[in-house]
């Protein structure tokens, strides 16, 4: 009786043993293919963003917009036109290759885009970019493809459709996060996405994708915002843009 007792708790523990064990390999295994999971929705985010920066009506544009200034006469300036715009696809190829970038090379980015689109547009907007107390943008990293989409929706929406006295002001700060306010007086938040219709399928979804999987595994919390002025009486729209950084 003692020996069958004693056979039972042995056979008790090796089944406890054993139960902790798969419970433990299992969690690991699930862990793993979590990450991995997450792994791959980063990386085909990713690949969503860089698709959308490719926009194939920019590219059709930014062409045609180079053969009117041949087609005028004006050879200097297509050059300047085709030289910068080499140097964007070029820059836009980098960057999709990296999770990361330096603001300095995203302001870089930033303002060929906005030049070239200023150049279409028939210099119809102006801007500015303000940098308050971030001394080295070359040190400071953040997440690739971000910003961008942004600038882009605010002069397509917001201020080519406006045609003329168009302003365009980005300012960035420390705030625990990097912030990044675009401010367009064009025609604001319901022109915006009058004038997308597949809003829902655009850059813009795809970002709000990539802070929501972003904050999964952040202790800084990204964000977005809009503010329609006109509710205030104002022109046009602000969006601030929170992201978390990394300094080198």
């Amino acid at each position: 009786m003692t020996f069958a007792i004693f056979v039972y708790y042995i056979l008790l523990a090796v089944i406890a043993a054993g139960s902790y064990f798969y419970r433990r390999t299992y969690n690991k295994l699930t862990e793993k293919n979590i990450r991995l999971e997450r792994k791959n929705n980063k990386i085909e985010l990713e690949s969503k963003a860089f698709s959308s920066q490719m926009n194939p009506h920019f590219i059709y544009n930014s062409l045609s917009a180079a053969q009117y200034l041949i087609m005028i006469n004006e050879n200097k300036k297509a050059f300047d036109y085709l030289s910068d715009f080499s140097l964007l696809l070029r820059q836009m190829f980098e960057n999709a290759k990296k999770p990361e970038v330096s603001l300095a090379d995203e302001l870089t980015f930033i303002k060929r885009y906005i030049e070239l689109e200023r150049l279409r547009f028939n210099e119809s907007f102006d801007y500015n970019i303000n940098l308050n107390n971030i001394p080295e943008p070359k040190n400071i990293y953040i997440p690739t493809m971000m910003i961008q989409p942004l600038v882009e929706n605010a002069v397509r929406h917001g201020l080519a459709p406006k045609k003329h006295n168009g302003f365009l002001q980005i300012d960035f700060h420390f705030d625990k996060l990097l912030i990044c306010k675009i401010d367009d007086n064009g025609l604001g938040l319901k022109q915006d996405f009058q004038s997308n219709p597949n809003y829902e399928r655009s850059a813009l979804k795809i970002l709000n994708e990539r802070i929501k999987m972003m904050n999964e595994t952040s202790a800084m919390k990204a964000y977005i915002g809009f503010v329609d002025k006109k509710a205030n009486g104002g022109e046009g729209l602000l969006v601030e843009l929170g992201l978390p950084v990394q300094n080198i």
